[in-house]
């Protein structure tokens, strides 16, 4: 029984210790998944300025309770800690399986993605592991004192608060995402020949000109040759989705609506992409060496674009008030977050290829 409380603590804990890693590795991606939750599953938009304070408490609290585990350290609260977790998280992954309004729950960032079913299977694995370690509770002690244990268990809470501080002021050191450094984007857009390609179904739609009745029929089985059915419409419906490419949404278009996407992934010089989501959410530190952004690029012979979603409005007012002349393209809101976890980020692209990336604190001219 003793080594079954050990493996079940031992895997419990790790689980939680990855989960809250990975999680404070990236703490503005489970601020953007959190909102997504809040827009998106419960209709709660008032919540999503909590996003931020929410993702940061989670992944300290998982990255706590995961060391707790793992090394024994107050075991009575930690199981019942790693229980909460698990009565809340199963009846949520439940609901968010059904109702599928988000792809997956980001439980482990972007370094794992699991799809909603899997995610509640691993959560009753999880729930099940925590109510065997309550129900055994009394049987984990720990020789050490209990200051020392909780010394230990506020240290790891404020370690893990402290390091994602440090990951919102510069960037994630592990990039799960598919513009990280090395990675080509042209390549990541491609589809191999052999790549199964979305499947969909055709659905007539008749309507009962005695009765009313709407009804959908197949293409291939329709009342063709009952005058009683009258067409409405046909439509096709995604029954199997295809291969989707690491990058299928990255376009970059100016204000007359061309796309320069290939133009600027095919250039034959360096190019700095300066990224800012939202113009009127960048900080203004950012915004204020644009200009030096500008001169060092062209000193260096390098080309030079703004990527944002805001409107053309706003990234005239910010050309002016900061007196920019490189051009500006936009670009989808989640891509620009996907790319770089800055506003504004920097990225360095040759032929394509990212080759650097910074926070703005972090670029260096040189």
């Amino acid at each position: 029984m003793k080594l079954l409380i050990f493996l079940a603590r031992i895997l419990l804990g790790a689980v939680f210790v990855f989960s809250g890693f990975v999680k404070a590795v990236d703490p503005l991606g489970s601020c953007y998944k959190f909102t997504d939750y809040f827009n998106l599953a419960f209709d709660m938009p008032y919540m999503a300025e909590w996003s931020l304070p929410l993702a940061f408490f989670l992944a300290a609290l998982e990255f706590t309770t995961g060391i707790m585990l793992v090394f024994n350290l107050k075991p009575r609260w930690a199981v019942w800690m790693a229980l909460a977790f698990e009565i809340f998280f199963t009846p949520l992954t439940l609901y968010i399986a059904i109702k599928n309004p988000v792809h997956d729950c980001g439980c482990f960032g972007d370094a794992l993605v699991l799809d909603n079913w899997t995610t509640f299977a691993k959560n009753v694995v999880l729930l099940l592991l925590a109510i065997f370690l309550v129900v055994k509770r009394k049987r984990m002690d720990n020789p050490l004192s209990d200051n020392v244990e909780i010394a230990i268990a506020a240290a790891a809470f404020c370690i893990a608060l402290i390091f994602q501080h440090i990951m919102i002021r510069h960037l994630p050191i592990f990039d799960f995402r598919p513009y990280k450094i090395g990675n080509n984007i042209a390549q990541l857009m491609e589809y191999p020949a052999d790549a199964p390609r979305d499947e969909y179904e055709t659905k007539l739609i008749y309507q009962n000109s005695i009765t009313g009745e709407v009804k959908e029929f197949p293409s291939d089985d329709y009342p063709w040759n009952d005058s009683t059915w009258v067409w409405q419409e046909t439509k096709s419906v995604l029954v199997k989705e295809g291969y989707v490419p690491p990058v299928h949404d990255f376009t970059m278009t100016d204000t007359s609506g061309i796309d320069y996407t290939e133009q600027v992934l095919n250039y034959e010089k360096p190019v700095l992409l300066v990224v800012m989501h939202k113009l009127e959410k960048s900080e203004v530190e950012g915004l204020q060496i644009l200009r030096r952004l500008q001169d060092y690029a062209q000193k260096n012979d390098w080309a030079i674009i703004g990527m944002t979603s805001s409107n053309w409005d706003v990234v005239n007012n910010v050309k002016g008030e900061f007196d920019v002349q490189f051009p500006f393209v936009q670009t989808d809101d989640i891509t620009l977050k996907t790319i770089v976890r800055a506003n504004p980020g920097i990225v360095k692209l040759e032929k394509g290829t990212v080759v650097d990336k910074w926070n703005y604190r972090d670029f260096k001219f040189k």
